[in-house]
């Protein structure tokens, strides 16, 4: 059996793009992490696996554990519609952290705006375990060093690092002590952020399931909120990452997110191993 898949990427998060009508005869978890190995497979981030009649997204991480939800993800299946004639400019896609809505507001090059719902500082939704009726600017300690975090759920869970400096950070070593620690008990995704301005982050994220990555689209979303909340900018920023920017806009009806989805390649892969 051949597979086939579209290749993307957000920004440099990248993703295997599926229809879910072609693997519905497998386990998913155990698809997505040989399908996703960089050396013996396609090779990317994470793989967006997409319903119709619903619209739906289901995503797993690279190491085949799910994600309720995926910013970038979400717009690669934007583009990946987009490419295969579905002509709606708006629409909702239905994921593990509720309905999104998706505008696609440029073509060339392709860009999607999408509602990623409102951030939840609650910490049994984030979760975390805490006396505190928020966990936010608490101490961790992550190799010897100590930390001042603040977690929400924004799509997913994250917490937000920031710090003075991003480029001293070791964001694989430091990131994956911080969201390993007991207090997580689902882990969690870290994001070291720099504030450059009122109006500019530059994050670094370290996400669970995958390890540090070159954007992730609800860390960014996370790192925004949490720096209008604490003062550090306003609520509409720009973000930038390794390979280029996304601006956010924290409001009442939630939190936007616009950014460029690519398809990178499309391709067929045999399966026959992989059952």
């Amino acid at each position: 059996m051949e597979l086939f898949f579209a290749k993307y990427h957000g920004l440099g998060n990248d993703f295997i793009v599926v229809d879910y009508d072609e693997v519905d005869t497998f386990d998913l978890e155990k698809l997505a992490k040989p399908l996703c190995d960089r050396h013996t497979g396609v090779g990317a981030d994470g793989l967006v696996v997409i319903k119709h009649r619903p619209l739906e997204m289901l995503f797993y991480n690279s190491d085949g554990s799910t994600a309720r939800m995926c910013g970038n993800g979400l717009r690669c299946l934007a583009h990946y519609l987009y490419a295969s004639g579905f002509d709606a400019g708006e629409f909702t896609v239905k994921t593990g952290a509720g309905e999104m809505h998706v505008e696609i507001t440029g073509e060339e090059p392709f860009l999607a705006k999408v509602n990623m719902g409102k951030p939840d500082f609650t910490p049994a939704k984030v979760p975390v375990t805490t006396d505190q009726p928020e966990f936010i600017n608490q101490t961790l300690t992550a190799g010897g060093n100590k930390y001042t975090v603040s977690s929400l759920f924004m799509g997913t869970n994250h917490t937000v690092v920031f710090v003075e400096d991003i480029t001293a950070v070791d964001v694989e070593k430091t990131g994956a002590e911080i969201a390993n620690n007991p207090i997580f008990p689902d882990s969690t995704n870290v994001n070291f952020v720099q504030v450059l301005d009122n109006a500019t982050l530059r994050v670094r994220t370290y996400e669970r399931g995958v390890g540090t990555t070159l954007a992730c689209g609800t860390g960014c979303c996370a790192a925004a909120v949490m720096a209008a909340k604490l003062g550090y900018t306003g609520a509409t920023v720009k973000v930038q990452l390794e390979l280029g920017a996304l601006d956010i806009d924290v409001t009442a009806d939630g939190v936007y997110m616009q950014g460029p989805a690519v398809r990178v390649y499309d391709g067929n892969i045999s399966l026959e191993h992989l059952k």
